[in-house]
């Protein structure tokens, strides 16, 4: 079951990209944080509520292709967090950190973010902690979120060559149990 409850936070986490904004444009930098923010938020929450049709069209278009595409990802975890209930397993909570100082590449705003998800079992709650990377290509306004879970540093920056060297990229964490 740990081996499931792995494969489908690297799914939650493994990319987002938001499809959906609100109008306007990014004008100031607390505004800017903000919005990365609520739209890693934003993801988490979507897939909370069980929407995972609407959680696939957040990927990143990269994770979306490697997948084989948002309908066979949202079905992907549908029989899979359907298979973690039967067996006495659920997501509770996914929240963000604040961002990392955010950093201009190229024509790319870039941070990262700590992602926490709370998964609860039978016996224990499970917190797993996770380093997004954000991406904006239009100033702010809409992120892409990539997960650097169980990834080396050195594969993440060849998949992503326009990465700003000063990005740091914390080792993944342990995930923390709590027997109930």
């Amino acid at each position: 079951m740990m081996k499931a409850i792995k494969y489908l936070v690297l799914i939650i986490i493994g990319g987002v990209r938001v499809v959906h904004s609100q109008p306007g444009t990014v004008t100031d930098k607390s505004s800017v944080y903000s919005r990365v923010r609520e739209q890693a938020n934003a993801m988490g929450q979507a897939f909370l509520r069980g929407d995972y049709d609407t959680f696939a069209g957040y990927l990143y278009p990269v994770i979306i292709n490697s997948m084989g595409g948002k309908e066979q990802i949202a079905a992907t975890l549908r029989k899979t967090v359907s298979n973690l209930k039967a067996n006495g397993a659920s997501f509770s909570n996914i929240t963000v950190d604040n961002p990392s100082k955010i950093i201009k590449a190229h024509s790319e705003l870039q941070c990262t973010l700590q992602q926490h998800t709370t998964i609860k079992t039978r016996d224990s709650k499970i917190v797993t902690t996770s380093t997004l990377i954000a991406m904006s290509e239009n100033g702010g306004k809409d992120w892409f979120f990539i997960d650097t879970s169980n990834k080396a540093e050195k594969d993440i920056r060849k998949a992503l060559p326009n990465l700003n060297q000063a990005i740091v990229i914390p080792p993944q964490r342990k995930p923390v149990v709590y027997k109930l």
